[in-house]
């Protein structure tokens, strides 16, 4: 009976030592906070047609120690041109590929801002989301080298050539295009928008037709902008479907309605998002603060809230949205933190 009790006695003490090393990898058998059923608040919109690139297989391995926290900040990563003579606004392919480097160190992993705004956020326990996005459409960012093949230093090139060294790393990624002078030479234009969205699952977005400053346009030149530019990205690859617009200069117009909906040449647009310059990280979309049709960004550039400031502020514990693992149900901590109260240095417009 003795020897019984004493066998009851270890089992019990390897249970409890198993389930301890759980929670120090983040990822407790019971939340601190109770679960919340994501029928709810959940969006049941389906992913947006032709974007049929796989997700990787990923290891169910907890990605980090960070415990849960579901209701974290998010980064929405904004890029320009990747050159070798960089503006304050751009990046070289060395800076671009150490950026990556330090997401996946640290444990972000890519998705689309569609899976943002309908809270598709599906991550590996202890990975945090982040959403990397390219502004104009410059050459940089996706360019043939003479023989076909694409440019190793372009942002496409090293996105896929950093995928292949992590096979938890997708290519996935949003560019908000200006349709007239996308990529470079317009026989190339089609292709490329194949590419992006059916090989690497990337996301085609508008960036109005000239980014001009939609301050300045009376309603009818803001609906032409926006709506002209859904018209002509479906014009290059027809059954894109476009819901989301990055502001030029990050500068609404004065009529905030015509982001959100409005019509052209006899065809209506919608946008489910509207993304600003900058700022600071996307509060997630379980907070009520959560505002799609103002959603901020950080620039990837360096100084005050640009790429590096801010990811070392999003290194302080409860402040980064961490996945629990479990895509049918929503964790929060109890350290939660939002972007107030870590400062926004630089408000989007």
């Amino acid at each position: 009976m003795f020897a019984f009790l004493l066998f009851r006695r270890e089992v019990a003490c390897l249970s409890l030592a198993a389930a301890a090393a759980t929670a120090l990898a983040g990822c407790p058998a019971r939340p601190v906070s109770k679960p919340i059923p994501l029928e709810s608040t959940v969006s049941a919109t389906p992913p947006l047609p032709g974007i049929t690139a796989p997700l990787k297989e990923v290891d169910t391995k907890p990605v980090t120690a960070r415990p849960p926290n579901e209701g974290g900040l998010i980064p929405i990563l904004e890029y320009h041109r990747i050159t070798s003579k960089p503006t304050r606004y751009d990046r070289t392919a060395a800076q671009f590929r150490k950026d990556l480097e330090r997401l996946y160190r640290e444990g972000y992993r890519p998705i689309l801002l569609q899976d943002l705004l309908h809270k598709r956020i599906d991550l590996p326990c202890g990975a945090s989301p982040v959403v990397l996005t390219f502004d104009d459409a410059d050459v940089s960012q996706f360019r043939y080298r003479p023989d076909g093949t694409i440019d190793p230093d372009c942002a496409v090139g090293i996105l896929e050539e950093f995928a292949k060294k992590h096979d938890d790393w997708s290519t996935r990624a949003t560019f908000f295009v200006l349709p007239e002078s996308a990529f470079g030479p317009a026989k190339e234009r089609t292709g490329k928008f194949r590419y992006l969205r059916e090989t690497l699952g990337c996301e085609i977005a508008n960036h109005t037709v000239t980014h001009r400053s939609l301050r300045s346009l009376s309603d009818e030149a803001v609906q032409k902008e926006i709506g002209g530019c859904v018209q002509k990205i479906q014009a290059i690859l027809p059954g894109t479907q476009v819901e989301s617009i990055a502001l030029p200069m990050g500068i609404s117009p004065r009529n905030r309605r015509l982001l959100a909906a409005g019509s052209f040449a006899g065809h209506s647009y919608t946008n489910a998002a509207v993304l600003l310059v900058g700022a600071n990280p996307a509060p997630s979309p379980h907070q009520k603060e959560f505002d799609p049709l103002r959603l901020p960004r950080i620039q990837a550039v360096e100084g005050v809230a640009g790429i590096t400031d801010w990811l070392d502020r999003l290194r302080k514990p409860g402040t980064v949205y961490v996945s629990d693992g479990d895509p049918e149900k929503v964790t929060r901590s109890l350290q939660e933190t939002t972007s107030s109260k870590i400062g926004n240095s630089v408000p989007g417009r």
